[in-house]
């Protein structure tokens, strides 16, 4: 840490970690939330004894 600076570097670094997390966490509880298309689309269809 300089005398003229302070705790800039540090500031910033740990203000753009913190950045990246709020992202990456809202990220990850969007798609969580979404169902998934692929596992919707894999049902089949029941057949009737008549056919």
């Amino acid at each position: 840490m300089s005398a003229r600076n302070g705790d800039k570097s540090r500031f910033h670094r740990e203000r753009k970690q913190k950045i990246a997390r709020r992202k990456r966490n809202q990220g990850l509880l969007h798609t969580a939330g979404t169902p998934q298309k692929a596992a919707a689309s894999s049902r089949v269809k029941p057949q009737t004894v008549a056919q």
